[in-house]
């Protein structure tokens, strides 16, 4: 324990040195199946190991371990697969664009726009313990997104290795109602692509792809606070401040020689969830009926991007609002629906015990307005989270409330 408290405050100064932070780079998550089908991932209802990205206040409530995962994601699954040919064929051939004739019929029905590619979260690494205020994480990310732009392709990669360190602690803890808080440290490595390429001048076999990459490999950490409050009645409402400081610093590349810095930027997030059993209303209803699950939840991230719309450069802010609905039967299979960037998302998911399996089907937006750059996307996400022990650590014992007024907490 004294050792996490140790790396915790190290990893605290090194997120806060004076980083010059001169290029700015998305966000760390590790989304979910479980999520994506319901709107993505929701501030106030997030009450598992990955409370530790999405709100640290959450981590308070949660028991859970991980064991195994694999949560593998296919961007714009049909014209990925029917592109996979043609573009291979004219690779192989030596730059004969005859093969691309099957290729053109499917770039004009997307406009000549196509987001494409993979997204692979929690594989190999997918370790996690979080128990009643403290909790980290091992988690790892690979997203591959190459997105054709009429004859140039924009290709962009992201892999990631990333350990969230939380620490949670209650501030009002009554018979009825709490109010929580949290911090994550987000130590990382990033290893960041990026190149634009011209399809036939790869196709002509003179250009060499790897010698104009850029591909730097970044390390640093990140801070992020949030907060919680619960009603016993099942509402809830967040507020979660993301990447107060997320510097990185150039360790080493791949190709190229990036030596700038690197930076993502700070985001106020709020959402609210209500969560609810059919038998809390119809105390007399038949058991497969009473135990029927209903959640709703709302988000609006970047808050303070509404403030910003004035610059052409930034995104239209109904981009960052999201809602979702779950349906669950005797807490063991669920319905899902949301949306998520003005477009629609739907899931199913399983949950036996430790073993959980989800499937999503939803829309991304890779634009700054809606439906200027789209993609649907399916994803899948079998894991193994067990129960984790019930712990009492010394900051969780009472309020924070309490221990100012001296008064034991109801």
């Amino acid at each position: 324990m004294k050792k996490a408290v140790t790396l915790f405050f190290l990893t605290a100064f090194f997120a806060f040195a004076a980083f010059a932070g001169d290029r700015e780079m998305s966000g760390f998550a590790i989304p979910t199946a479980r999520a994506n089908g319901m709107g993505g991932a929701h501030t106030a209802y997030t009450d598992n190991v990955f409370g530790l990205l999405v709100n640290p206040a959450a981590i308070m409530r949660v028991e859970q371990r991980s064991f195994f995962a694999i949560s593998p994601a296919l961007l714009s699954p049909e014209s990925t697969i029917s592109l996979i040919g043609p573009i291979g064929k004219m690779v192989t051939s030596g730059g004969n664009t005859s093969a691309l004739g099957s290729a053109t019929d499917i770039l004009q029905k997307r406009h000549g726009k196509v987001p494409l590619g993979f997204d692979l979260r929690e594989f190999p690494l997918s370790l996690a313990w979080v128990a009643d205020g403290f909790g980290f994480g091992l988690w790892n990310r690979v997203f591959v997104n190459p997105v054709i732009l009429g004859t140039n392709i924009d290709v962009n990669v992201n892999a990631d290795v990333i350990l969230p360190i939380g620490f949670a602690f209650r501030i009002l803890d009554t018979e009825s109602h709490a109010v929580d808080a949290g911090l994550t440290i987000k130590p990382f490595v990033r290893a960041l692509a990026s190149e634009r390429v011209d399809i036939l001048d790869l196709a002509g076999g003179d250009y060499d792809f790897m010698n104009n990459l850029s591909a730097p490999v970044i390390a640093g950490a990140g801070f992020d606070m949030g907060f919680m409050y619960r009603w016993n009645k099942g509402l809830r409402a967040a507020l979660t401040f993301s990447d107060i400081i997320t510097r990185g610093i150039v360790v080493a590349n791949i190709s190229g020689t990036d030596s700038d810095t690197y930076y993502v930027p700070f985001t106020m997030n709020a959402g609210i969830a209500y969560d609810f059993k059919l038998e809390q209303f119809w105390i007399t209803a038949p058991r497969y009926l009473g135990t029927m699950g209903f959640t709703f939840a709302a988000d609006w991230r970047d808050i303070m991007n509404i403030f910003q719309q004035d610059d052409y450069t930034k995104r239209n802010f109904l981009l960052n609002l999201s809602a979702g609905v779950q349906v669950s039967f005797m807490d063991t299979f669920m319905l899902r629906f949301g949306m998520n960037e003005m477009l629609p998302a739907v899931g199913v998911g399983f949950d036996l015990g430790p073993f959980e399996i989800d499937f999503a089907y939803y829309g991304r937006e890779f634009g700054i307005e809606p439906g200027q750059l789209s993609a649907a996307a399916v994803d899948v996400t079998i894991a193994i989270r067990p129960g984790a022990k019930k712990r009492d650590w010394a900051w969780t014992r009472r309020s924070l409330v309490g221990l100012i007024t001296r008064s034991p907490d109801l």
